[in-house]
């Protein structure tokens, strides 16, 4: 046996994931690939920030309290002994509307937390389809190499027999051993390329078999092109992101009044020493004026930000309706070249046959078979692709509307 017959079951092992877990779904396929590539704690971080929005606007206050103390004393001027303390606390308070604007604000980032995680799975779920469906595009090359090689290596056996008989000249055996030389150059580079297509499918997931099934079903058929779906996860996560700069905006509007505080606290006078001190209770209430000259530039950074997150989701929706329209035009160009190739390979067979039969009765010589042989396999291979381009045009149209695997 030659060395590229050793390398088929070795590759054979490769594809088919011998010795690895059972075969598994398109969803745990892109689950395994979320957990390798860990993309979870921003998630994580996105909730917390929500969190602690929201505890921040529980709170009495609404900034950190602060402690002023104060001492007088004539020791040093007039030394009548006089003196003076003061303690007071500083406590920031809520303006109306400050704290709804902070709870929405929490709201949003928890909204943007929720979408992030489907846009990172649907995300991953292109990554994977992609890689999975290269995979399976190499696996239909290695299978074609695979039958050309043992349809080359038959015909050569009967060259040599019909050699050995003294039916055909030595040349035409010669010719039938470079034609097998030529099918197992083929075998090799078909083998590398499986090899290698798997080798990314696995650092991707982690898992050596390929998805089953790997065709997915399709959308629901009508006599319209697609639509993009108002929850597509691109749309979803820009609609989360121009909330949150919305609620950032009505924050930055309610703040911009600034913080009253009230301070509460007490005095300690003594007049002249040796006399009683007088103690006494104090309460003041600051109110900040609020002036639009100070607050204009944080205003017009938070409306900057939402128009921004605005001009953003016209951006995403145009290009998400754009390649929505491609993977339709894909698909239906995969059916129309399906049909074509399905006529072509019908026909090539045929002709094969025939091609066959008149070298065995001797009416034609080995370079016509060799011609038909070609335009055969040629035929066969663009069967195969084509077979399979229908199934990832399907998984691209699916992942163009927004399909996440479950």
């Amino acid at each position: 046996m030659s060395r590229p017959l050793l390398i088929i079951p070795l590759i054979g092992l490769l594809l088919t994931g011998a010795g690895s877990a059972a075969a598994t779904t398109l969803a745990e396929a892109v689950g395994a690939a979320l957990a390798l590539a860990e993309q979870t704690p921003r998630v994580t971080a996105a909730r917390r920030e929500a969190d602690a929005i929201r505890t921040q606007a529980g709170s009495l206050v609404a900034q950190d309290p602060a402690l002023r103390l104060k001492y007088l004393s004539d020791e040093l001027t007039e030394g009548g002994g006089a003196n003076e303390w003061e303690a007071i606390v500083d406590l920031p308070l809520w303006l109306p509307g400050q704290r709804g604007a902070r709870r929405e604000v929490a709201g949003a980032i928890d909204g943007q937390a929720g979408t992030l995680e489907r846009l990172l799975h649907w995300e991953m779920a292109g990554r994977v389809r992609q890689a999975a469906w290269e995979a399976a595009f190499a696996e239909g090359r290695l299978r074609q190499a695979e039958m050309a090689l043992e349809a080359s290596r038959a015909l050569e056996t009967t060259v040599a027999k019909r050699t050995t008989a003294g039916e055909l000249a030595r040349v035409d055996l010669l010719l039938a051993r470079q034609e097998t030389l030529g099918r197992e150059v083929d075998l090799q580079s078909a083998q590398v390329e499986a090899r290698r297509a798997h080798d990314a499918y696995r650092h991707l997931t982690g898992t050596d078999r390929l998805p089953e099934p790997l065709t997915e079903s399709p959308p629901p058929t009508s006599d319209t092109a697609p639509v993009l779906p108002p929850n597509h996860p691109l749309l979803a996560d820009s609609n989360g992101a121009l909330a949150r700069a919305r609620a950032d905006r009505k924050q930055v509007g309610l703040d911009r009044r600034g913080h009253p505080t009230l301070s509460l606290g007490g005095k300690r006078t003594q007049e002249l020493r040796g006399e009683d001190a007088l103690d006494a209770l104090q309460i003041e209430v600051s109110l900040p004026f609020g002036l639009a000259s100070q607050s204009a530039p944080a205003l017009a950074s938070a409306e900057r930000a939402y128009t921004d997150r605005l001009t953003e989701l016209h951006r995403i929706r145009l290009e998400a309706e754009q390649a929505l329209a491609s993977a339709d035009i894909e698909r239906l160009g995969a059916a129309e070249a399906l049909s074509v190739a399905e006529r072509r390979h019908a026909l090539a067979q045929d002709a094969l046959r025939l091609m066959r039969r008149a070298f065995d009765l001797g009416e034609t010589d080995l370079a016509e078979l060799l011609r038909a042989e070609e335009r055969a396999r040629e035929a066969s291979m663009d069967l195969e692709l084509r077979r399979l381009e229908q199934g990832r045009a399907l998984a691209r149209l699916n992942q163009a509307l927004g399909v996440i695997p479950e």
